[in-house]
Parts: structure tokens; sequence; C-alpha cells
């Protein structure tokens, strides 16, 4: 679709100086094209250039989401992007009074001429005029190397230096991918030495229920409701009644319905959560909070009597990927999206289970396990791409090189060099 047909210039005399262009249209043109301009000039004349615009926001806050820029006077700068078609409306939208609008690095709009963007936070990130977007050639392949060599200075100083073949990134992104699986078994470690193992392993699978959006809500359904209450009142009832009554359960404490809390209360668990803690905007109907609560539940059922973790470890032992993720899916009987999807339940078995597997076999000193759960993550093959998969891949290696992560492992190994470019630069408040 060819946008700049359709754009006339902007004009300053107070009337509405836009062409049929919507947000959302200018949105996609952010997206597409920011990182391939040279660069943009601030209102004070400050050169910023994109090297990352951000993931689209999916919901409420702002349109991209840790956007890596590279600010003059102040280096390299990570934080959110809001795309408006004038600058005014960051204030006749109420963006001053919302605080999910404070970690915004970048105000960017085709008509900038207003008052000052100011966070609830008090900040006041530089704007934009994106009119040379509309109508300026993108820069080619220099600007694009560029910013590769920029990004790969940065990853350098963690000690990974540019690759020069791609025999030589995938090595790299295996290395990479292997630091994010054992800092995650890290982490689980801590976990399981403060509270049982159990409770660890089946707050980590909510929490990766609650993917994006949801995952503080979820954590806070699995903190107040433990799986050792919910197992053995599961193994209190006949099978076939087990799975609904923790389905009624878990909906209950999610405020989802209603219930009496008092017989929560005696059964040992928590109160039930505020609904307004579910974050719904924009969620799409597979990853609705109570579907996947639903797949919480179903899994408790499923393993109330091995237990989670002998469960998993026996779906884990012939070291299929296959085997593993078939003990994580839990299908719909209703013909509606599963509660938890093969695509799910292979991001949970890369990012919580393997983790999980290798940290408590370490800390147990069986050190066959744990190796046989690092084993297993390298035999995973790709997992749904993601936008930092993807836009990462594209910035860091050539062209020519064609696709390199073509396994979870090497998947990971992007995240975990976006979380270490992350983590170089000052993160916009």
């Amino acid at each position: 679709m060819n946008l700049l047909r359709h754009i006339r210039p902007t004009r300053s005399d107070g009337t509405d100086p836009i062409a049929p262009i919507s947000e959302k249209q200018l949105a996609l043109l952010w997206q597409r094209r920011a990182a391939r301009h040279r660069a943009f000039r601030t209102e004070t004349g400050a050169r910023i250039q994109v090297l990352y615009p951000g993931r689209p926001g999916v919901t409420a806050g702002p349109d991209f989401r840790d956007a890596l820029l590279m600010v003059e006077g102040q280096g390299l700068v990570q934080g959110d992007v809001e795309v408006h078609l004038r600058q005014r409306d960051w204030q006749s939208h109420g963006h001053h009074h919302d605080p999910n609008y404070n970690g915004v690095a970048l105000h960017v709009a085709l008509d900038s001429d207003g008052e000052p963007s100011r966070t609830d936070s008090g900040g006041a990130p530089p704007v934009v005029n994106l009119t040379d977007l509309l109508t300026d050639a993108p820069a080619g392949d220099d600007n694009a190397e560029d910013t590769r060599a920029r990004l790969w200075q940065i990853l350098a100083q963690h000690g990974y230096r540019r690759p020069e073949r791609p025999e030589q990134m995938a090595t790299l992104l295996n290395r990479a991918g292997d630091e994010r699986f054992l800092s995650h078994s890290s982490r689980l470690r801590m976990l399981i030495s403060a509270q049982s193992p159990e409770q660890t392993l089946w707050e980590s699978i909510c929490d990766a229920l609650g993917y994006r959006h949801n995952r503080h809500p979820f954590l806070m359904l699995a903190t107040a409701a433990p799986y050792a209450i919910l197992a053995a009142a599961a193994l209190r009832l006949p099978d076939d009644q087990r799975e609904p009554a923790l389905t009624r359960c878990l909906l209950r404490l999610s405020g989802f319905e209603n219930g009496p809390s008092s017989d929560q209360a005696r059964a040992g668990l928590g109160p039930p959560l505020d609904s307004k803690e579910w974050r719904l905007f924009r969620v799409r109907p597979p990853n609705h909070p109570r579907r996947r609560i639903l797949g919480a539940a179903a899994l408790v059922a499923r393993f109330c009597e091995s237990g989670l973790i002998s469960g998993l470890q026996g779906a884990a032992a012939d070291g299929d990927p296959k085997a593993l993720t078939k003990a994580l899916i839990v299908s719909s009987g209703d013909g509606k999206p599963a509660p938890i999807g093969t695509a799910r339940a292979r991001d949970i078995a890369v990012n919580v289970v393997l983790p999980f597997l290798h940290g408590y076999g370490t800390l147990a000193g069986d050190h066959a396990d744990a190796e046989q759960a690092l084993e297993l993550y390298r035999r995973y093959g790709p997992l749904s791409d993601n936008e930092i998969t993807r836009e990462l891949a594209a910035a860091l290696q050539e062209p020519a090189w064609g696709r390199i992560a073509d396994n979870a492992r090497r998947q990971q190994g992007l995240i975990h060099l976006q979380r270490l470019l992350a983590g170089a630069t000052p993160r916009s408040r």
C-alpha cells in the first residue's frame, strides 16, 4: 500500500494538517521505516537514530515498547514510543495523567506544534516530527550497516564479538541461548531454596500462562492457591470431578466468578483477586486469562497423583521434545481455542519446565538429570517467532545469511542478546 500518495504537507495555521492517513497507518510506517531512516531531529535539534523501533504495544499504553534509540548527547536509550497524528493528542488523550506512559522515551507526530509532552511522573520525552519519514526515501544499506556495527559494539562489551560467517553466528546464538537457559535455572534454584520445589514449579507455570499481559495476577493466583492444597483437594474427589472442581475453585479465586469465600478460607486458600487486576484490553481470545485458568486446573488434575515434578520428569525422561510438549497441552472439548495449545506448551517447556528440572537436579546433586534437561532444551525446534527475534535477527546479521535462529536454543539466544542490549541502556522513566 502506497500511503505517500494520500499525504499532503503539514500546516501550522491551526487547521487540520493531516490528509487521509490514520494513526494506525502512521504507526505501521514507524515500525517499517524508522530504523531505515538516517536520523530524526527533536524539537530542540538533537539527532536521534532509531536502532530498533520497538515491539507493538498490545495492551493499554504506548504504541511501541522497548525501542532502542541513539540520542545525541545521551548515547543509547531504551524506552517506549508513542505515535500521534498531532502532538497535542498527547494531552487530549490523557497520557499526561496515565502512569502507563511514564516509560515513553520518544513522542512522534506528523504535526509537532504543541505544548511539551509531559508524563505523569514529570518526564518530558523529546518530540520528533515524522513528515520526513513520509516524504524521504529510506536510507539504504549503509544506514543498516551503521546500525549493525553500533549494536555489535555494545554486545562485544559482553563477550559477544561480531561474527564474520553464518556458522559463527550460529555458534554465538547457541552460546547465548545456553546462557539464557542457565540464568533461568539459577533463578529457579534460588526460589526452590526459599519454598517447596513443587510450589516453585506451579508458580512458574502460572507465570508463563499469564504471557505478556497477565503474569502478575497469575502469580498472585498461584500464591493464593498453593499447588499442595489444590492437589490434596483433587485427590479426595473421583477422577471425573477433579478438573471441574479445580476450575471452579480457580475461577472464583481469580475474581472471574463469584463464590463463598468462607469455603476458600477453610480450605487454606487465599482471598479472591479483584477482577480489575486482570488486563483484558487487546488480549486475543486464545490468550484470555479465563481460558488459561482452565489449562492450569487441567494440569493440577493431570498430575495430582504423580506430583507435578515427577509427572513432568517422566515426560522428559525419554529426551523427546514431543513427549514433554504433549504432557503440557490441554485441549478444548468445546471447539474453542485450547486452554494450552501446542505453541504455548512448547514455550512453557523451554522457558519453565526444562530450566526448572535443570536447577532442581543441580540442587539435588543429580548432575545427570540436570544435563539431560539441558540436552532436551537443545533438541527443541523453533518456537513461534516474536517481534524481538524477528527484528533483532534482521538488525544483527547480514541479510544474505538467511535464517540462522532456526531452533528454540538460538531463538532464546537472540532474546538473551536483546536483554543485554536493553541492560546496557538507560531506561526512560
